[in-house]
């Protein structure tokens, strides 16, 4: 397709050849027309001068006896030296033609004439001789000057023409270039603005259309521009929105290809976020049913939900779609929220076991002081002696409730954070001692060797006294508890990167490696008939886990089978 510059140079072009062979054309007939009749006049009396100046030289051989040949001869130097033809009629001869019989003696005229004898057509002069000898008839070929002429004429109209031509090309070049060069900067504009880039401007100040077109063309591009930065801005906000809200957000189309996930969604369903985009549901391989309820959705135009699970790992997810509609003309398409609820579902599932563990942990020494009790006051304890056994049965009950809820009432408020810890430098092997010193009638009771192995350079920790000696409390009691008679109990601590490790040894059963992930929460036991016999509340390694955290530190359990379990816990130095 041409562009719009050769077009109006064409145009230019065919208009200014038209116009100039037109004037040639009219030019060449004119210069003709005007020429012919003027070279004409100019012709006769050239011949007519050349015709006198022949007579003059032939007259005195004319008739001379003897002298034919000079006469012959002069005739063709004279016919040489003035490019015309003489043709003498003799006296006697009789000459035909415009001029015959019309020219006195001695007199001169000039015709275009058609002569005999010469039979020329020819621009003749016919002089009669002055002495009477006859007439002399000098002839020149006018016809081919006149042509000659013109077509001189006619080659300088065509080189002017031609040098007309090659100025109206250069101008014509000029006009285009004028017209479409803006035109051109114009479709460039234009494509760089729908590649994105309003940046460019075309700043022509002409008054004329095409000018007023430039400058509203670069008013539509500042207003595209600030439209697009509004728009960008604006897209940024809803990204910063999407990307900070906890729940992940997925957007479809009528066809059900996806045109927006946030990271949260992407994450929550393991799918690349910049791949996900323009995909179907189904494409990305998840469970049928989030693909059927995104169809249902855009059927009915109706809220749908749906929960479902992933594998690897295991994540408990809830979808809620809804349909969207841009107006009244209809839907075009469906956003969901997903949100994980594998937590949720995980803290219900521990609110409810805790509920019933601390039911359990509150009823059997309730049940225990019930029926004690009901001995007492029915009179089936008979004796001071059963009397006072119940009694004290029923004291240890009450104490075994106190500490329950007591360990309930120090876990709660350590979680909660209403615990304020009082951080100052603390001597570990201080506080063991003092740990030990506190359960020593213990360990004499079931005969249990303590080993120490804590070096003199420990350096002090960062964290509450009061709150580390209960750790250290709750640990070394739980090894005492579950030892076997005779045991062994090692407390060893180190520095290791910062942190002073702390260790605390015994030589118990063990505990099996399924339970070791569960021990630190709540009411959990390795062997709840042996815990319950022993006394033990459940929630001291649970507490253990609260406190440490709290002062930046980590626990971890390792045990064998037969051979003993190892309970350990780190905290920062100062």
């Amino acid at each position: 397709m041409r562009s719009l510059f050769t077009k109006v140079f064409l145009a230019h072009l065919v208009t200014l050849l038209v116009a100039l062979v037109t004037v040639s054309l009219l030019l060449s007939t004119a210069l003709h027309r005007l020429l012919s009749p003027l070279y004409m006049q100019l012709a006769a009396r050239e011949l007519l001068g050349a015709a006198q100046h022949i007579a003059i030289r032939l007259d005195p051989l004319i008739g001379a006896p003897g002298r034919e040949e000079e006469l012959r001869e002069l005739t063709r130097l004279l016919e040489a030296g003035t490019h015309t033809e003489i043709c003498l009629v003799p006296k006697g001869k009789q000459a035909t033609g415009p001029l015959a019989g019309r020219v006195p003696a001695g007199k001169t005229d000039v015709a275009p004439a058609r002569v005999f004898p010469c039979e020329q057509d020819m621009l003749v002069a016919h002089i009669s001789l002055p002495r009477g000898e006859g007439s002399l008839f000098v002839r020149a070929s006018v016809a081919g000057a006149v042509r000659e002429t013109i077509r001189r004429v006619r080659g300088l109209v065509i080189y002017a023409g031609l040098v007309a031509v090659a100025l109206a090309l250069l101008v014509a070049l000029g006009l285009s270039e004028r017209i479409s060069g803006p035109l051109r900067r114009m479709r460039r504009l234009a494509g760089e603005m729908a590649a994105g880039d309003f940046t460019q401007r075309l700043q022509m100040k002409g008054s004329d259309e095409v000018g007023a077109l430039a400058r509203s063309f670069d008013s539509l591009a500042d207003s595209l521009q600030k439209t697009l930065d509004q728009l960008r801005q604006e897209q940024a906000h809803l990204r910063g929105i999407l990307a900070s809200v906890a729940e992940g957000i997925i957007a479809v189309d009528t066809e059900g290809r996806i045109t927006l996930i946030n990271p949260q969604a992407a994450a929550l369903l393991g799918a690349d976020q910049e791949h996900a985009l323009g995909s179907t549901i189904s494409e990305l391989g998840l469970p049928e049913e989030v693909s059927r309820q995104f169809t249902e959705c855009l059927r009915s135009s109706q809220l749908c939900r749906a929960e479902f699970q992933l594998p690897n790992p295991q994540r408990h997810l809830v979808l809620q779609a809804a349909p969207v509609r841009a107006a009244e003309s209809g839907r075009w398409g469906a956003v969901a929220v997903v949100r994980d609820i594998t937590e949720s579902r995980r803290l219900e599932e521990m609110r409810r076991q805790f509920i019933s563990d601390a039911s359990h942990e509150i009823r059997t020494p309730l049940t225990a002081i019930g029926g004690f009790a009901a001995a007492i006051a029915d009179g089936v304890a008979a004796g001071p002696e059963e009397g006072k056994r119940c009694a004290s049965l029923i004291v240890r009950e009450v104490e075994r409730l106190n500490r329950l809820v007591g360990d309930l009432l120090d876990l709660s408020r350590i979680e909660s954070g209403a615990v304020s810890l009082k951080f100052e430098e603390v001597d570990l092997p201080e506080l063991v001692g003092s740990a030990l010193e506190a359960l020593e009638a213990q360990t004499r009771e079931k005969e249990i060797r303590i080993e120490l192995s804590l070096p003199r350079d420990l350096p002090p920790v960062r964290g509450d006294a009061d709150r580390i000696y209960q750790v250290l409390v709750n640990l070394v009691s739980n090894a005492l508890r579950f030892n076997r008679p005779r045991g062994r109990i090692s407390i060893a601590a180190r520095q290791i990167a910062g942190q002073v490790r702390v260790e605390v040894r015994d030589t118990g059963p063990g505990i099996p490696a399924p339970q070791l992930p569960h021990i630190w929460e709540r009411f959990h036991r390795a062997d709840a008939s042996r815990a319950r016999q022993e006394g033990g509340t459940g929630l001291g390694l649970a507490i253990v886990r609260s406190i440490v955290e709290a002062h930046g530190g980590s626990v971890s359990a390792e045990s064998v089978v037969g051979e003993g379990s190892t309970f350990s816990f780190t905290l920062p130095i100062t």
